[in-house]
């Protein structure tokens, strides 16, 4: 559904020749795919003190599995992330106005700057009173970029974040882990030295492309004029290295591109801080996001299968780019996805996918009517008993085509969903019933055979009648049954057998002699 948009979940079933394109009815009928969306649960341990109680496990696991499958480049970053939603009623659901997702539910995301690779995330942001910080003094930035990269510490990784997250204390205990910040710096940040806060002044006296530079400590703070005056902090960026980039100005005769020099920090900064952009714009092309107005953690639920998918394309593209021998010829999402749709779908060429239109045909003999079955089962009335020898010919089930009685036209209809529900419902039951009758035939029989020789012990036929003349018969034994006998049809399968016909002519029949199996008879050996 994330690569077919239509307006609603309905469509998708529709049998209009505008939605009839769609293979999803192939694979279940609506009615059970709307069960399974409602029972939808994640059973968990109830905790009314953690808004995050029913996610929390699923969180972790989705996370594992991605640090585990997957290890980033030198370069990652740190950025938030807006997951669409207008659900109401849960109390974390934020407001971003310059964002391009302005409601939804916020996530803090590190991800590779040269894949987009969802590396890692904390959690959900609950708001300002539940959001717990476990460094309050350092504030939640600290706490947010320190708890997403604790995996990647004592190697060596460059962390690219932005003015929010970049502070003095950030930078000084990364670089004790030897991991490197590079980060835009804001003028009231601890990070901001005092020879760069006079920025009204700087820009009165410069031009665009001048910079300035101060190195402290370990640290180089590099300050640029641009269309504004930005300002980067490095440990590994030497201040006097510069490179250069195409700016489009606006002189006398109209606009031209013109050749600026650019400071080496501020060219790795802009190459390397759009990681987490880049993974938004792959999970947002094609999200498998279905509404939910009250429960705000389905939302959640089906953002992270969107991570897995995207995920494990990554894998798939730097797999086929770095080995002759690729696993499949894609060289986009959209035709990963189309791929493990028609995998999950069991659909492995177009010849299989081609529609076949509904034509009805004849059988050799006459069985019930699937169709009449199933809505005198939803009605709660007794099965009838409806024999028909049409079925369809797409669909192999019996329906009754007659002038006075056309299921054939109602179960292919709108209103048939419900019915082809049932009877797959109905057919499920009726198999499984007879082959557990089956099964405790088969082992009753092999215990008569057991104790064959000692129940017979040579006497003849006619001496093994009961009391109340139920013949006994031994297996193997030619059966002719005569009036002369109450039959005992009351077995399990004399009942089960029963509902198809109320005459004589049945299936089979099981004579008993108490509780034990006796005989089963076939229609061949009765006679009346």
């Amino acid at each position: 559904m994330s690569i077919v948009n239509l307006p609603n979940l309905e469509k998708y079933w529709s049998r209009s020749p505008l939605y009839d394109a769609s293979v999803v009815d192939k694979v279940m009928p609506i009615i059970r795919f709307k069960a399974l969306l409602s029972f939808l649960q994640i059973n968990c341990d109830p905790d009314k003190d953690d808004k995050l109680t029913r996610i929390g496990l699923l969180l972790d696991h989705v996370q594992n599995v991605s640090q585990s499958m997957y290890h980033p480049y030198e370069a990652v970053s740190v950025d938030e992330r807006m997951v669409s939603s207008k659900h109401q009623y849960s109390g974390i659901r934020q407001f971003i106005r310059d964002k391009p997702i302005r409601f939804g539910i916020k996530l803090w995301v590190l991800a590779d700057a040269l894949s987009g690779y969802t590396y890692a995330f904390y959690y959900v942001y609950l708001g300002k009173k539940r959001t717990v910080i476990c460094q309050k003094s350092k504030g939640l930035a600290y706490n947010v970029v320190m708890e997403l990269g604790k995996n990647i510490f004592q190697q060596g990784y460059r962390i690219y974040t932005d003015s929010f997250y970049t502070t003095q204390h950030l930078a000084d205990d990364l670089l004790t882990k030897r991991t490197f910040l590079i980060g835009a710096v804001r003028r009231t940040s601890s990070a901001m030295p005092k020879q760069f806060k006079d920025i009204e002044q700087f820009e009165k006296c410069s031009a665009r492309g001048d910079f300035r530079w101060h190195r402290a400590n370990c640290f180089a703070y590099v300050q640029w004029r641009d269309c504004k005056t930005v300002t980067v902090i490095s440990p590994i960026h030497r201040g006097s290295d510069v490179s250069y980039c195409h700016r489009t100005v606006n002189e006398r005769k109209g606009f031209k591109k013109k050749k600026v020099v650019q400071p080496s920090v501020i060219h790795d900064y802009n190459t390397n801080m759009g990681g987490v952009d880049k993974s938004n714009q792959m999970l947002n092309k094609y999200p498998c996001y279905i509404k939910s107005k009250f429960h705000w953690w389905k939302v959640i639920f089906f953002h992270c299968i969107t991570i897995m998918i995207v995920n494990s394309f990554i894998i798939l593209t730097e797999f086929n780019q770095k080995t002759s021998n690729k696993v499949e010829n894609i060289s986009n999402q959209l035709e990963y996805r189309e791929a493990l749709a028609l995998s999950l779908m069991d659909i492995h060429s177009s010849d299989e996918t081609e529609k076949q239109t509904c034509m009805p045909a004849c059988l050799d003999k006459r069985i019930d009517c699937s169709y009449c079955n199933a809505k005198a089962s939803l009605k709660g009335n007794k099965t009838p008993s409806t024999k028909t020898n049409i079925y369809c010919s797409k669909c192999e089930v019996p329906l009754c085509l007659r002038k006075d009685r056309n299921c054939f036209t109602k179960w292919h209809s709108v209103g048939g969903e419900e019915a082809k529900h049932e009877a797959t419902i109905l057919i499920k039951e009726y198999s499984f019933s007879l082959e557990e009758d089956q099964n405790k035939e088969e082992g009753k029989k092999e215990e008569l055979e057991e104790n064959k020789n000692e129940e017979n012990d040579g006497k003849p036929l006619e001496e093994n009648k009961n009391k109340n003349q139920v013949m006994r018969f031994c297996i193997g034994d030619h059966i002719k049954v005569t009036n002369g006998y109450d039959i005992d049809d009351t077995g399990e399968w004399g009942q089960c057998f029963r509902r198809k016909s109320s005459s004589w002519a049945l299936d089979e029949i099981v004579f008993h002699n108490g509780k034990d199996i006796i005989k089963t008879l076939q229609p061949a050996d009765l006679v009346q």
